[in-house]
Formats: structure tokens, sequence, C-alpha cells
């Protein structure tokens, strides 16, 4: 059934595409939204990068990337607490969805990136995405993977973080 499972996802995850321009930010503020950074610039996507993005900056774009995991050190950092940035996040996708823009989960930070705080807001990311790139060591106990299951969202599972340059490009090939 796992296998099943599997294929399933792998299948799903070719179909799926976005369009650019793009908006990274985070949900959580972890300091991983640096590495997608990175992959984004590699890439060549035409993005915007705000950590802490205004629901409006989804007026200008026409997909996003939510970077999710929380840092107590990058809430802090942000002069925000926990309440605040997922509301701000949540208020952020519901924009998104009223403006039927896709927002693309990422999640990069691995097992250690995962815990109450993270989890938090990799919940609201998972919930409300219309696709998932998950690092597959974050996903050891199937939490991205029972959510995707259970709300028919794709999902693409990475082995590693640099194979995530990969999938972006595939989901945004011009």
């Amino acid at each position: 059934l796992l296998v099943f499972f599997i294929s399933t996802i792998t299948l799903a995850q070719s179909k799926f595409s976005a369009e650019q321009p793009v908006l990274i930010t985070s949900a959580g503020q972890s300091a991983d939204i640096l590495m997608v950074n990175i992959l984004a610039k590699k890439s060549s996507l035409d993005y915007k990068l705000k950590k802490t993005a205004a629901p409006e900056s989804a007026d200008s774009v026409k997909s996003i990337i939510l970077v999710c995991g929380g840092s107590t050190k990058g809430l802090g950092a942000a002069k925000i607490d926990k309440e605040q940035e997922y509301e701000r996040a949540e208020r952020l996708i519901q924009r998104a969805k009223k403006n039927n823009i896709p927002v693309i989960m990422i999640h990069v930070g691995g097992k250690s990136r995962r815990g109450a705080l993270s989890d938090y807001f990799n919940k609201l990311g998972a919930d409300n995405a219309d696709h998932m790139i998950v690092v597959k060591s974050g996903d050891e106990d199937g939490f991205f993977s029972k959510i995707a299951e259970e709300k028919g969202i794709s999902i693409d599972l990475s082995e590693k973080i640099k194979a995530i340059q990969d999938i972006l490009e595939s989901i945004y090939a011009k």
C-alpha cells in the first residue's frame, strides 16, 4: 500500500505547474527561507523575497512559495510573536485563495525543523497548500504525506535539498 501511495504521489507531482512572478515568504521565520532563496536564484525564477510579506503582496504575483518552519530566534528578529506570525501567514494565504493564486508550501528543514513550534506553521502551510515540496527527512512520521493524502494535495518528497531546484524548475517551466 505504501509503494502504491508513493507512486501515486510521483504521478501527481509531475503535473503541478505554476506561473511567475513568485512571492517567497516565510511561515514561522526560520532561516530555511535563505536556502529556498538560493534554490530560486539557481532556478532562475522571477521572484520577490519578503520574509514578512503582507497579504497585499499577493496582489502582484502569480504564485506564492511559503517556506514553513518555526524559529524563536527568527520571530524575535522580526519582532513578532508566533500568533502574530501565524495570523500574517494565514491572511496572506486567504488573500491568495481569494485571488486564485496557488500556494506552494516548502519544508526544507528536515527533522530539525519539526516539533511544536515548527509544526504550528507546518500544519498551516500544508493544510492550505496547492502543492507541497518536502525534504523526506522532515516527513519520516508521515506528517506531510498524511495531510497531502487527506486533502488531495500533490506533494514532492525530495531526498536532498539540492534536488528541490529541479522540482522548482519543473513547476515553473516556461
